[in-house]
């Protein structure tokens, strides 16, 4: 086990024995080659919890219970991938083994409509699920310490009502919960009265916090999470490096905002500067209404750093657009641009349109580039651009980097030909 992660596992799991483990013949494989694939929430949340149960496994052919994870439309639709994976596992297991699927595979379960028998699906809260089928005391940590940031993270949220027809949410369903503003009350209290030093930093994290609360008030509570949060004298800086929808700030929300300086990261995606693209993609903002939020932000508290993703590559975008699109960059001043082009899924809603090639997409990058230095951009920003693309991973390098005492140099995965074809490639550089 890797020296960070057993940090981030003593941090967040009680050492305990558990003595009943010898009664389950469990295999979780799957689950820890590719736990590593998986987003920050899904780790800290779900993952690291599981690890007493995952140290205690048998050889896949051995299980009585197979637990099978996949980062399921993580960063593309791998929906065939996963429905035939689960039915060679099916094939492969001993007589009588249950498969139980956790988080976002368990989407999988109306793609094979009752192919495989005796398998469970277990969307949300599996981590509880598993504690109470295995008898063990976990379940899933919404307010976590990582000491490899140095912040307290809190998912007040889970889910997003919205459908953006670029997103996994167009055909992939999870379920929304938010936490009550008494219990995230009630927690930072315990954790005040406990660890006090661990509250100097908090990370309020979810895919949508401008939704929050809509399941339990019937109304977006984010601003009085916000002035909650801020009313603690231990808290000195608050970020929100994810889940702002620009179109869902309401005005108490962007008040909210505006009113605590403690605030000192703000993610607001931009997504594209074109008012014609943003309709076409599902987002509720307009152009106008982002530069007004931002411009609010930046005047409130000049030392919060803004940070923003655009997309490229959106189909029926133009040269136009583009230039839209800088130009609404330079307007709103954001501290970080990250880029992505658009990779259509088939299930996508957007897939119905003529998608732009790549020659098309990384000409417009240049542009987007050029744009800006003749617009006047004068500061260096910190330029990310993440390109998807297919390549063959060597089937012997080591997913999950050294969790040595979970994985034992399992080969199974690799001699019944499960590895996946995965993709990820980065390009890195500064623009001047």
């Amino acid at each position: 086990m890797s020296s960070s992660l057993k940090q981030k596992h003593q941090c967040l799991v009680t050492p305990r024995e558990y003595d009943n483990l010898g009664k389950y013949k469990i295999n979780a494989d799957f689950v820890k080659f590719y736990a590593q694939e998986e987003c920050y929430r899904e780790l800290m949340v779900s993952y690291y919890p599981m690890l007493p149960l995952l140290e205690h496994t048998v050889p896949f052919e051995e299980a009585d219970y197979i637990l099978y994870m996949h980062m399921y439309a993580r960063l593309e639709d791998y929906s065939d991938f996963v429905a035939k994976q689960l039915k060679n596992i099916a094939k492969q297991r001993k007589s009588g083994a249950e498969i139980i699927v956790l988080g976002k595979a368990a989407n999988a379960e109306k793609l094979l409509n009752g192919y495989i028998s005796n398998i469970t699906f277990w969307g949300d809260h599996f981590t509880e699920k598993l504690g109470k089928k295995f008898d063990m005391d976990i379940k899933e940590q919404y307010f976590v310490y990582d000491n490899i940031e140095k912040h307290l993270a809190i998912w007040p949220v889970d889910g997003c009502l919205n459908k953006c027809k670029f997103c996994r949410r167009s055909y992939m369903e999870i379920k929304f919960e938010s936490l009550s503003l008494d219990t995230i009350r009630a927690n930072l209290d315990i954790i005040r009265l406990n660890t006090p030093e661990c509250m100097k930093k908090i990370s309020i994290r979810a895919e949508n916090l401008t939704e929050y609360g809509i399941d339990i008030y019937g109304k977006p509570m984010l601003h009085e999470l916000i002035y909650l949060i801020d009313s603690y004298d231990e808290v000195e800086e608050i970020e929100f490096p994810i889940g702002m929808c620009i179109g869902e700030i309401t005005p108490q929300i962007l008040e909210a905002l505006c009113y605590s300086k403690k605030i000192t990261e703000l993610s607001m995606n931009l997504e594209t500067g074109s008012d014609r693209l943003l309709k076409l993609i599902g987002k509720k903002h307009t152009c106008e209404q982002a530069r007004e939020i931002f411009r609010k932000v930046h005047i409130s508290n000049p030392n919060v750093k803004i940070f923003t993703t655009i997309m490229l590559g959106l189909p029926t975008e133009n040269i136009g657009d583009i230039w839209d699109t800088a130009k609404l960059i330079i307007d709103t001043k954001p501290d970080d641009i990250h880029c992505n082009y658009f990779i259509c899924s088939p299930n996508l809603p957007l897939a119905k349109y003529p998608q732009i090639s790549n020659s098309c997409r990384e000409y417009h990058l240049k542009q987007f580039i050029v744009f800006l230095k003749e617009l006047g951009v004068n500061e260096p920003y910190e330029f990310t651009m993440d390109c998807y693309r297919f390549y063959k991973r060597p089937l012997s390098r080591k997913i999950i980097r050294k969790i040595e005492e979970l994985n034992k140099d399992n080969k199974y995965l690799e001699k019944q030909g499960l590895l996946p074809e995965h993709f990820v490639m980065y390009f890195r550089g500064r623009l001047k």
